[in-house]
């Protein structure tokens, strides 16, 4: 199959065609103006007036980290540093603390993630083998402060009323429902949490 020719613009020649000084300028300002126009709400255009209107993204999305919990409410984590070692930006740090259930060796007292720092790569996800960190669909991380508010500890990471407007986002194995199911917002309260997952008295 014959490859086509693709256009070649001359941009020199079409800038001495209109001219320099005031004739460019008058050139641009109505290119401008006329994209503008396109671009009103009801005509048909691609822009999307954020933050009224949001563009829906994939569940493979890679956004905003979010811990997940075991039925009872207790972190899934294990701090077992899986996610620290494999972040290539080195933004997770984890303190670890003996667990008071016998049948987990570790829990985490802290677990942070440097959002400013994160490249959203989906790495930590990927090494954790107990899917205790999923990312969700939220993308729009603002800070009026300092960079330092982009620490989300173990509070911040747990408790996402955004994931209900945004929704899950990766995780290795999407065909499986387990983490949907134990994401905080969807968490029935502890006294009436009950799987067949819960952790033996």
């Amino acid at each position: 199959m014959a490859k086509k020719d693709s256009r070649v613009v001359d941009v020199t020649a079409q800038a001495d065609a209109l001219g320099a000084g005031v004739g460019g300028m008058t050139a641009g300002f109505a290119v401008t103006l006329r994209n503008m126009v396109r671009s009103l709400p009801g005509r048909n255009s691609v822009t999307i007036q954020y933050p009224e209107q949001r563009k829906p993204y994939s569940r493979r999305f890679r956004g905003v980290h979010v811990l997940t919990l075991r039925p009872d409410g207790r972190l899934k984590c294990v701090a077992c540093y899986l996610c620290a070692t494999a972040c290539p930006a080195e933004c997770i740090s984890i303190e670890a603390a003996e667990s008071p259930d016998p049948a987990v060796e570790k829990v985490a007292r802290r677990y942070e993630i440097d959002l400013a720092r994160c490249i959203f790569c989906g790495f930590c996800v990927d090494a954790c083998p107990e899917e205790a960190l999923a990312m969700t669909r939220e993308y729009d991380l603002t800070t009026r402060g300092r960079l330092t508010e982009l620490r989300y500890g173990i509070e911040e990471l747990t408790q996402r009323p955004q994931i209900a407007d945004y929704g899950a986002g990766y995780r290795p194995h999407m065909q499986y429902p387990l983490v949907e199911s134990y994401l905080p917002t969807n968490l029935p309260p502890p006294a009436a949490a009950s799987s067949p997952e819960a952790p033996a008295p």
